[in-house]
């Protein structure tokens, strides 16, 4: 660029590729850090048990107390380790005025705060990932290098994990056929009888839907919609407090997700979200047609383990930054560390099925 040229910086165009994290504040919006490397969870087994009938006249009958169940996870381990272009402070940064304006001290202290950034941001990533994987399967999968595999199950019933085949998927031909046909499927009494079966499993009644952008559309065949709609976002707002403009509450839009409206009980959003993964294809968060159902009863608690660094005193932190530099070729490095796991702590009040 000839210094000499009229040119003047207009605009910055923004990175709009940054981590949604609707999953995580809808469905694990507990933090818990801890020092220990385990850590554990205690489950209250309550049944639906009656109290036995006896005369008056013979001994009471011994009733076996309830019983406290202990889940005991081992966080997976994360280190960002990144080496900043070293000359990226006696450059212009993003956003800077053509010719510059800043110091390259100014420049160094932006542009790790820039990476620091995005190391979080990808972390982020992580924990959304973990929570869309057990949301899904209630499993986690935890692999990488050094790290042998170890599947995380959080003991989901089976029964809430389903796959819909031959005449009970959402296709067209099965909910809205050409007369004279009869539907052999119904999206609406779908929703209805997995919300019966998590409240039968849980005690807990759901109150969100998340559809994947083609589970949505074939929901939308369901003719039983035209006879009891949806409610609108429009209606829902006067009803529900949800800001058009945001999410529920008057809060800050959230990316990722639409909100459309509820039927029934349940308020209804399409979810779409990518990730790279460890062969650089962009996957999506929901893969197929997948519809899940839950509530906050889901108790997902975003848990971070202890940080096995002596710099760190191996405490509780759910991230760990570090710095240092090379002395010759000099260079700075910087890492990021944390011990995540993401939980639902009453699993069975979440549901996932594969509609197509």
């Amino acid at each position: 660029m000839d210094i000499f040229d009229t040119n003047v910086l207009v605009g910055v165009v923004k990175n709009l590729i940054t981590t949604p994290t609707f999953m995580l504040d809808t469905f694990f919006k507990g933090t818990i850090e801890s020092e220990e490397e385990f850590l554990s969870v205690d489950v209250d087994l309550g049944l639906r048990r009656m109290a036995p009938f006896v005369s008056p006249l013979v001994e009471g009958k011994l009733v076996e107390s309830r019983q406290v169940q202990t889940n005991t996870f081992r966080p997976a381990y994360i280190k960002d380790k990144r080496a900043p272009d070293l000359k990226r402070p006696v450059r212009r940064m993003i956003g800077e005025r053509i010719g510059g304006d800043m110091s390259n001290r100014e420049r160094m202290m932006a542009n790790l705060k820039f990476e620091l950034q995005d190391q979080t941001d990808m972390i982020n990533r992580r924990l959304v990932w973990m929570a869309c994987s057990a949301l899904q399967t209630g499993t986690v999968t935890v692999t990488g290098d050094g790290y042998e595999t170890q599947v995380v199950n959080f003991n989901r019933d089976s029964t809430l994990t389903v796959a819909l085949t031959s005449t009970a998927t959402w296709a067209v031909a099965n909910v809205n056929p050409a007369a004279p046909a009869t539907p052999t499927a119904s999206p609406t009494q779908d929703l209805d009888n997995w919300a019966a079966q998590i409240l039968k499993l849980s005690g807990s009644v759901p109150t969100d839907v998340v559809f994947s952008l083609g589970a949505w559309q074939l929901f939308l065949n369901d003719p039983v919609l035209k006879s009891v709609p949806l409610i609108t976002a429009f209606e829902r707002k006067a009803t529900k407090n949800v800001d058009l403009t945001g999410g529920i509450g008057g809060q800050p839009k959230m990316k990722g997700v639409q909100y459309k409206g509820a039927w029934g009980d349940y308020d209804l959003w399409i979810y779409n979200d990518w990730y790279i993964d460890v062969n650089g294809v962009q996957q999506p968060m929901m893969p197929g047609n997948q519809v899940i159902m839950g509530s906050e009863d889901i108790q997902g608690t975003r848990m971070f383990g202890a940080i096995m660094d002596p710099q760190f005193d191996y405490g509780a932190l759910a991230f760990a930054p570090k710095s240092w530099i090379k002395e010759d070729p000099a260079q700075r490095y910087m890492m990021m560390q944390s011990a995540p796991l993401v939980v639902p702590e009453r699993p069975n009040a979440s549901f996932c099925a594969t509609v197509a």
